[in-house]
């Protein structure tokens, strides 16, 4: 049995070994225009551009994100999981290949916008490993998913002291390279299977990944019985206009509640700083210590930082349930967040004296740390986790779209705040605003860990499977036995 079980472990680890390197390939994406933009802005480059332009080519990778989010969970649902996770590395691969080529501005534009169609793999990859993955191993798959996005980044930012920009986007190259091979290693997700009516291959894979255990049976029945039910469900609104039905998906109760939640998470995610310090670490220590270098070595401190929280939190997120991860991490950063602006605004505003240099560095770098270890982790697992799997597309997409354009916003607005606000206002901003969502998912966020994908569907959507699983158990047998 041990071997049965190692073998279904190794199986599921191949799924996440190329979603962990297509993830390290995203890191070096998200970290490139550090590298990219001092060579642009340099008299010597050969590709001259404005101060202007630089930002508009980190800000291109955003604006593709959307055309992704509009096209690429439509993709995973059509053609599968597998289809869509070779299109994202694809569109990697042909982003540095014309960084790598460019000779003017307008290619650079367009290599960062084409790159922004895997943007959409920050809520695509979570379902695909939710998916494939045992319910006991879904949280820390994800979550070393996401360790696997911070070491790209980390390297991305190393490999500057040795490498040509050219060279790192040639080993990015070479990530995307390793995914795509590894992802024809896969079968097919059984939950795609499931989706569209093809009952033997859903038998085929998911035995394949989970086993023949009666657990595994009870599993397979559940996943099974839910897509005969709602697709027999779908035949009988054939007739009702296309638009109509449409319009239907997307009032209904269970897309409404997995998507405002995740909206929620995702503005924690932005308002706690896990893209803004980034993009603006070293301005904002620069500007709280004067001091260049100690902005320098806290940008290589944030990323190290960022690495070793999303290894730990793979085994605390085994552990802990998702809400009291989620609460007693995010009301922490809150108060951190809240200490910041406070000292920031005593040491500006007032003659009392916080001379201590490293004080208000050491605390942003605690609440990095204490953040990517609670909060990202259920974002990143409970994203993949709450759609109902006829709505993995759909909720995707609008996810994805909320996602863009939150990240967007945060990004532009933040430089703004620090000059209107300074870093006392914005750390007090973005603090209230991740209490806010909070409080408010206090109320609303369904506990997922430990329990399938079919029973966190049921839980949305108010049925209780066990009372009318019993009045199919011989039909859905009998669709089983026939795989």
């Amino acid at each position: 049995m041990s071997c049965c079980v190692d073998v279904h472990f190794w199986r599921q680890s191949v799924v996440l070994m190329a979603v962990g390197f297509y993830a390290m390939s995203t890191g070096f994406v998200l970290s490139f225009p550090s590298v990219l933009n001092p060579v642009l802005l340099s008299p010597t480059s050969t590709i001259k551009v404005t101060n202007d332009q630089a930002s508009w080519i980190t800000s291109f990778y955003g604006i593709g994100g959307v055309f992704g989010f509009l096209t690429v969970p439509g993709i995973m649902q059509k053609y599968g999981r597998k289809v869509a996770q070779t299109a994202m590395n694809i569109s990697l691969i042909i982003g540095f290949i014309m960084l790598i080529i460019a000779k003017d501005v307008g290619t650079l534009y367009a290599a960062r916008c084409i790159q922004g169609i895997a943007l959409s793999g920050v809520i695509l990859a979570p379902i695909i490993l939710a998916e494939y993955t045992h319910p006991k191993r879904r949280g820390y798959f994800i979550t070393l998913k996401n360790a696997a996005l911070a070491t790209g980044c980390l390297l991305c930012h190393t490999l500057v002291l040795i490498c040509t920009w050219q060279e790192i986007a040639g080993i990015s190259i070479a990530l995307n390279v390793v995914s795509i091979l590894l992802t024809f290693l896969w079968p097919e997700s059984p939950a795609y299977y499931a989706m569209v009516g093809r009952y033997d291959e859903c038998d085929k894979s998911f035995i394949y990944l989970n086993g023949d255990t009666p657990k595994a049976r009870k599993m397979l029945k559940d996943l099974v019985l839910a897509q005969t039910e709602r697709r027999e469900k779908e035949e009988t609104d054939r007739n009702i206009q296309k638009f109509l039905v449409i319009i239907k998906k997307f009032v209904r109760k269970d897309f409404l509640k997995p998507f405002f939640n995740v909206t929620l998470l995702t503005i924690i995610i932005d308002s706690g700083g896990r893209y803004y310090n980034l993009a603006y670490i070293v301005q904002i220590i620069t500007e709280i210590t004067g001091n260049n270098s100690v902005a320098i070595y806290c940008s290589i401190g944030l990323d190290f930082l960022t690495v070793v929280a999303c290894c730990t939190s793979s085994y605390i997120i085994r552990k802990l349930p998702r809400r009291s991860l989620l609460f007693s991490f995010g009301y922490t950063s809150v108060a951190l967040m809240l200490s910041i602006s406070v000292i920031v605004f005593l040491k500006s505003y007032t003659s009392t004296n916080f001379n201590v240099p490293w004080l208000t560095p050491t605390i942003i770098l605690l609440n990095s740390f204490i953040f990517t270890l609670g909060v990202i982790p259920v974002y990143s697992t409970v994203s993949g986790e709450l759609f109902p799997l006829e709505h993995r597309g759909s909720g995707s997409m609008a996810s994805g779209i909320i996602f863009t354009l939150l990240y967007a916003i945060t990004m532009k607005c933040t430089p703004i705040m620090m000059d209107k606000t300074g870093i006392a206002g914005t750390y007090g901003i973005y603090g209230l605003c991740v209490a806010i969502c909070l409080v408010i998912l206090q109320f609303i966020l369904t506990e997922t860990k430990d329990k399938t994908l079919q029973e966190i569907e049921d839980e949305i959507k108010g049925i209780e499977r066990n009372k009318t699983a019993g009045l199919q158990d011989r039909e859905t047998f009998t669709i089983i036995q026939k795989c």
